[in-house]
């Protein structure tokens, strides 16, 4: 008969077998980093995955994953910690950045474990149908920009709040928007003097934005804000499309 003393000291000993069993990770170290001058938007993720592609005939598996948000632009370091790897099996880095099921930016490229710096690309995005997002001023009054004019940005996020470049200061603000209508409160901005054309065109942009009151998406993707009367008052396109431009 076993008693339970015995038995204990069995699990307790299969335990400690299991524990010693387990194999030591190794750990690989890179980074990741995009070719487009552009600020992702905030709440992006940079997945970074080593996955095992030996087999053709079927999906790759999962080895290790890295998942971390994206606080600033540059390369970004990302560290994974694997199972030993087989010789004669083949391997491969797989990295995306997403905003929520939104693919920006994904791997074109093979790389193996011995390529641990990544060089995303980035994905082709649908015309934009809402005003939220970061957006750069091309024209006012139904006036363009000059070319070497340092455009404002404007940026509008979902809960109302308003931030940008203005030309020459910074500018953050509320907006409230409901279906095709809009409207700006007064801008909080930092007293920068600037030298040129940016002083004028901030003071331009600034007082056009207390006019309007209704945004419309053109046929190509850019923002249309209108006066009372529907008169284009400011036209910008999505500041992502504008930096490939650049």
């Amino acid at each position: 008969m076993i008693t339970r003393r015995f038995a204990l000291s069995l699990v307790a000993g299969s335990t400690f077998v299991q524990m010693a069993k387990a194999e030591p990770l190794d750990t690989l170290s890179g980074t990741v980093t995009y070719r487009e001058r552009m600020a992702l938007p905030a709440g992006a993720v940079l997945t970074v995955q080593l996955e095992d592609i030996s087999r053709a005939d079927a999906p790759a598996i999962t080895l290790a994953e890295s998942r971390q948000d994206i606080l600033r632009p540059g390369p970004i370091a990302y560290t994974l910690r694997y199972p030993a790897l087989k010789s004669g099996f083949r391997y491969a880095l797989r990295a995306e950045i997403r905003v929520g099921d939104t693919l920006l930016f994904t791997t074109e490229d093979f790389h193996g474990p011995d390529q641990p710096n990544i060089m995303v690309h980035r994905v082709s995005a649908p015309a934009a149908s809402s005003p939220y997002g970061t957006w750069s001023v091309q024209a006012l009054d139904g006036k363009p920009l000059e070319p070497t004019a340092r455009k404002p940005v404007l940026t509008l996020n979902q809960n109302g709040r308003v931030s940008g470049f203005g030309g020459c200061n910074r500018l953050m603000g509320h907006a409230v928007i409901k279906g095709n209508t809009i409207r700006f409160a007064p801008m909080a901005m930092t007293r920068m003097a600037c030298i040129g054309s940016g002083m004028g065109i901030e003071s331009h942009f600034v007082k056009n934005l207390e006019d309007v009151r209704s945004w419309s998406i053109g046929q190509r993707g850019e923002l249309t804000l209108n006066s009372q009367s529907g008169i284009a008052m400011i036209v910008l396109t999505s500041a992502d499309i504008d930096s490939q431009k650049l």
